[in-house]
Order: C-alpha cells, then structure tokens, then sequence
C-alpha cells in the first residue's frame, strides 16, 4: 500500500477581516451552476436562475460550485445571508455544524464517498442556510448529490410538498446522511472478508497492510461525521421560529440515523481491533512453533554432540578407540537415541 503524501495548505486568510469571502478549496476550475426551484402542494417550478422563481411558496436554490465569489456575495445579500456564514461556505475545511442567526439556521455538512479502488474518501463540503420560506444550498461539486429530494418535490412524492422550508433542510441533510450507510457497507464488506482471509490464510503481510488501511478509513470516517451528531442534536432541539414543532419528530429520526452510522463504525473499529490482537496471537504462535521445532532439533543433536565430543578427544588410553566395527556401532546407538528421543517427543505431543 503507496503511502499517502501530505502536502500542507496554503492560509489564503491569513490577515484578512472576518467576513471577507475567499474561496479556501481545490476546485478552482469547477463551472458553477445554479438551479432554483419553488414549490408548493398544488404546483412545482424549476428553473436555471433564482432571479425568475415563483414567489409565495417554498424555494430551494441550489448552487453548484463556488467559484464565483461575487455570485456568491449577491445571492447571500438578497437572502440576507450573515457575511460569517457566506466565509464558512467558502472555507471548505469546516466541520460538521450548526450556526443559529435571527433569519435562519447554518448547516455544514460533509459528503462523503469511498473510492472503491484507491481506498481514498472523497470529501465535498455542503452548506445550507435555511430561512423561514427558503433554503439556499453551496455545494462544491457540479455533481447532483441531492438529486434525491429534486425527485420527490417535483413528483409530489412523501410529504415534502406539503411541508415548510425547515422540512426541506431535514430532507437535504437525510439525504446525505443516508450516503454515509453506502460509505459503511463497503467497510463492513471490507472488514468481513479481511476477517474471512485471516482465519484461512494467517498472518499474512498483506492482511496486516489491509488491516492497517482499514482502520485508517474507520478513524477517519468518525472523525468527519462525530461533529456532525451533535449539530442534529441542536437542530432536533432548536428554538428557531423557522422550525414547526410537528416536524421535531423527524428531526429525532435524522439523530438516529447519525447515531447508528457511529454506532456501526465503532462495531467496525471493534472488530479490526480483535482481528489485531488475533494477528498478533497468530504471528506469536508461529514463532512459537518454530522455537519449538529448533528447540526439539537442538535436544536431539546436545546428546549426539557430546559423544562426538568425547570421542573426539584422542586420548591413547581410550580402548573403544580400538573396538573392532566401534564406528558402527556407535552410529547404531546415535541412531537408536535419536529415534527414541523422537517417539517420547511423540508421545508427549511435542512434535
């Protein structure tokens, strides 16, 4: 497994007023495109321009890519987004987290895939400000992640349509929580089968680096998503005017959710850690034969050695020195010992 290369990030804030709006991330040559939808229960619009919208329903502007600032700026003056909150959508190394300002609630929220070749996340930061009739989301990507909630308001599916905006940012962050269980199923596939070849193969090289990289991707999994419990715990219990009480029901299932993906990773880091202790206990059994078996080779030629020794000394008064076919019979009875020492090793299961 290469390992992977850390190269340190350039602070293109250092030094400025907070508030000011620089773009912090790796996708400079990203298009931006934005899409505005508007919507109630008896009609549905969407359009390539928020300028054009339908007033007095719900509207959802969804912007895809941040590369143009002054867009950026505009859209946060007309939807009097806090100059803080429009810096935290541009510095995309936020954690997970909720901001309450007077007009709205500030989501950060990370969306998180597993390259199932490289064993790499792929982190793009979405942030979402909702208002009391509208909710404006920054995603760094030109890919439709909430493609999902686009579908369900524009069929009239669930209960979406008949809801109010902070219903439609419960849905938005469900819908990428939900992508976090497709992140864990491939680390429980992962670590069952690293399981299954460890029992059959032993301890191997290549299962210890697995397990290594494995555990890499766990760790790093809960330390994106840990932040993100406690601000749905905050949204679940939020005083903001823009939140209807029958919807905190729903809000309580979102922390469930988050609960249940950190509950499953901890089972995962829990099982990589058995599976560490057994490679170990693995490795050290197989040491252990091996001292064994040169121990027992090492019992076998001590008694050997010292009548070769004795033997060898070349004293003249030594009369089996002289004992006719003495050779022969001393290689017969190095031969009966060491037969005879190997059934007691035998026997007593030492061999």
């Amino acid at each position: 497994m290469a390992k992977r290369k850390r190269h340190p990030k350039k602070d293109r804030k250092h030094g400025l007023s907070p508030g000011t709006l620089v773009y912090t991330g790796n996708r400079q040559h990203s298009p931006i495109n934005i899409y505005g939808i508007s919507y109630k229960e008896d009609y549905y619009q969407e359009t390539e321009s928020y300028s054009g919208i339908r007033q007095g329903g719900i509207q959802w502007i969804d912007i895809r890519g941040l590369t143009d600032l002054s867009l950026i700026e505009r859209i946060g003056a007309d939807y009097h987004i806090h100059p803080l909150a429009l810096e935290d959508v541009l510095n995309t190394e936020q954690r997970p987290k909720l901001d309450e300002y007077e007009n709205g609630l500030f989501f950060i929220v990370p969306n998180l895939k597993l390259d199932p070749n490289t064993k790499e996340f792929e982190s793009e930061q979405i942030a979402l400000f909702g208002g009391a009739d509208f909710v404006v989301s920054f995603q760094e990507d030109p890919d439709d992640t909430l493609e999902p909630v686009r579908k369900r308001c524009k069929e009239g599916l669930g209960r979406l349509r008949k809801k109010g905006a902070d219903y439609l940012l419960y849905a938005l962050i469900d819908t990428i929580v939900d992508n976090y269980y497709t992140v864990l199923d491939t680390l429980e596939s992962d670590v069952l089968d690293l399981e299954e070849t460890l029992h059959l193969s032993g301890a191997q090289i290549s299962t210890k680096n697995k397990m290594f990289q494995l555990k890499r991707i766990a760790n790093e999994f809960k330390h994106r998503i840990l932040p993100l419990r406690e601000a749905v715990t905050r949204f679940q219990r939020t005083e903001s005017e823009i939140v209807d009480d029958s919807n905190r029901l729903y809000f309580r299932d979102l922390v469930d959710h988050v609960n249940q993906i950190l509950d499953g990773i901890d089972n995962q880091r829990d099982m990589l850690s058995n599976m560490e202790a057994l490679y170990h206990a693995e490795a050290s059994n197989r040491l252990n034969n091996v001292m064994r078996l040169l121990t027992v080779i090492s019992t076998i030629f001590i008694p050997l050695s010292f009548i070769v020794g004795l033997y060898g000394m070349n004293f003249d008064n030594m009369p089996e020195l002289h004992t006719q076919n003495g050779y022969f019979i001393l290689l017969g009875l190095m031969f009966c010992m060491t037969l005879g020492m190997l059934v007691y090793f035998r026997v007593k299961k030492w061999i």
